[in-house]
C-alpha cells in the first residue's frame, strides 16, 4: 500500500521516459526474451515475473549508485523464469481468463448487435488492462518483497493499486495507451511493451510505495547522492 503522503503521477511519467530512454537496449532485450518465453501462453506468467525482477534489478541497482550490464540483466531474467514456473501459473491463468471474456463479449456483442454487450465488452478491455497491471504489481510483491504465495501477492497487488485510487487510475490508463501504441505500430509489440511495462510498474512502485519516481529520475541524470558519496 502507499507509504507515500502525496503521490506525483507527473514525477513516475518523467521517470518513466528516462528510464526507458536510458535503458532502451535492456528493454528491447528483455521484451525479446519475454515474447520468446511466452510463446506457449501458459509461460506468461513466469516471463512477468522474470522481467520484473529484471527491470527492478536493474533500476534499483542505478538507485543505489551502481549499474547493471544488459547480460547481468538477461541472467537475472532467465535465472527468475526458471524457477517461477509453479508461482507464475496463477499470473497466467488471470489474463488469459479476462481476455476471454472479453473476446466473447466483444464477439457476441458485434454478432446480435446489443448496445449492452458492447458496453459489457469495452468494459472487459479496461478490465484486461487492468489485470495486467494487477499482475505486474504482483510480480514486484512476489520477486522484491518476497510475497509468500502468489495468490497472496495478487491479493496485495489489488490493496496496493486501490489505497491510491487516482494515481492507480492513471497508470492503468497509461499502461493502456503504452499497449495501444505498441499495437499499433506493430513491431513494436514483441520488441518493446513487456519491456516498457515492466518499467512502468517499476516507476510506479518506487512513487507509490518506495522512495519516489523522482529519485529515480536524479539516479538516471547522476543528480542522486547516495550512502558514502561525499
Amino acid at each position: 500500500m502507499s507509504s507515500r503522503p502525496t503521490l506525483d503521477p507527473a514525477g513516475a511519467l518523467a521517470a518513466f521516459g528516462r528510464a526507458a530512454y536510458s535503458d532502451l537496449t535492456s528493454v528491447v532485450a528483455l521484451s525479446l526474451l519475454f515474447s520468446v518465453a511466452a510463446i506457449p501462453v501458459v509461460t506468461l506468467g513466469p516471463a512477468i515475473i522474470a522481467i520484473v525482477a529484471a527491470t527492478h534489478e536493474g533500476v534499483t541497482e542505478r538507485t543505489a549508485g551502481g549499474r547493471t550490464t544488459e547480460r547481468e540483466r538477461i541472467g537475472v531474467f532467465v535465472r527468475t523464469f526458471r524457477s517461477a514456473f509453479r508461482r507464475g501459473a496463477l499470473l497466467t491463468a488471470l489474463p488469459v481468463a479476462v481476455a476471454a471474456v472479453t473476446v466473447w463479449y466483444a464477439g457476441t456483442a458485434i454478432a446480435s448487435r446489443s448496445g449492452p454487450l458492447l458496453i459489457g465488452s469495452l468494459l472487459g478491455v479496461y478490465a484486461f488492462v487492468a489485470t495486467f497491471a494487477v499482475a505486474f504489481r504482483a510480480a514486484t510483491l512476489l520477486t522484491r518483497e518476497g510475497a509468500p504465495s502468489t495468490r497472496h501477492a495478487l491479493w496485495d497487488a489489488a490493496r496496493h493499486l486501490l489505497a491510491a485510487p487516482a494515481f492507480s487510475a492513471l497508470h492503468v490508463l497509461f499502461v493502456g495507451l503504452v499497449i495501444l501504441i505498441c499495437v499499433g505500430l506493430g513491431v513494436a509489440v514483441p520488441l518493446l511493451l513487456p519491456g516498457l511495462l515492466a518499467v512502468l510498474e517499476v516507476v510506479a512502485y518506487e512513487e507509490t510505495a518506495g522512495g519516489g519516481a523522482i529519485r529515480v529520475v536524479k539516479a538516471y541524470q547522476g543528480e542522486l547522492l547516495v550512502e558514502g558519496d561525499p
